[in-house]
């Protein structure tokens, strides 16, 4: 059998931060249409786990009552990024992240991070909360979750059995083209309801809290130092 190997989105998954990027992209979008804003907010909602380039394309190409203005999308982005900097490291970890953390590490599991987050900006978040430690790489946008994972498969060397939780289509479709196991972590995911259909389409299996994915691999927790540390 091969060794596990796991890898984790960040929104909704290790940091409770979905709404967030919700109310970002509502300030970014400030001077817009309201209704072309509410719109888009609902679609955004379904869609976590796309890269806020490929958002600030649907709401021009979908949702806006108008073409961007030279440099507006650009300036939005920035906009974005800015405020992102500024918010991101006040959320706080969902229930469970830092005893799987400690406990995978603890394990000598590999483990990553694959997020629709600019990658840059995420490494240092992470670096900046305390977390990127536990990772052997952080990767994020503008390169697609499917091109991450390949990364991680090469990245890895040799044949790993890897799963990948996550909170959103996005990550469930990333996981299935990839090939590997998907593990849905339900409180904080932005589209619950959806999230819930496709569940029951396709069966992957679901936790509460992330360290609740340790049974699922056959794992006991880490000794009680380790988690304190």
């Amino acid at each position: 059998m091969n060794p596990p190997c796991i890898v984790f989105d960040c929104d909704g998954v290790l940091l409770d931060s979905n709404a967030m990027k919700t109310r970002t992209f509502a300030a970014i979008l400030s001077e817009h249409e309201p209704a072309d804003v509410q719109a888009f907010l609902a679609y955004q909602a379904t869609a976590f786990g796309l890269s806020r380039y490929r958002l600030i394309d649907a709401f021009f190409s979908d949702f806006s009552s108008r073409e961007p203005h030279p440099g507006e999308a650009e300036s939005m982005l920035a906009r974005f990024g800015d405020l992102c900097r500024r918010d991101y490291a006040r959320q706080p970890l969902t229930d469970g992240a830092m005893a799987a953390l400690h406990a995978l590490q603890a394990r000598g599991v590999p483990m990553f991070v694959v997020s629709g987050s600019d990658e840059t900006e995420l490494n240092g978040v992470l670096e900046t909360i305390g977390l990127a430690k536990f990772f052997r790489r952080i990767l994020g946008s503008p390169k697609t979750k499917l091109e991450n994972l390949r990364l991680v498969e090469r990245d890895l060397g040799s044949p790993h059995a890897i799963t990948f939780i996550g909170d959103a289509r996005a990550d469930w479709q990333a996981s299935t083209d990839f090939g590997c196991r998907f593990v849905y972590l339900s409180p904080w995911a932005a589209d619950r309801a959806g999230m819930t259909t496709l569940r029951s389409a396709e069966g992957f299996p679901e936790i509460s809290r992330l360290d609740q994915v340790l049974p699922l691999l056959g794992l006991a927790a880490a000794p009680a130092e380790a988690m304190a540390s």
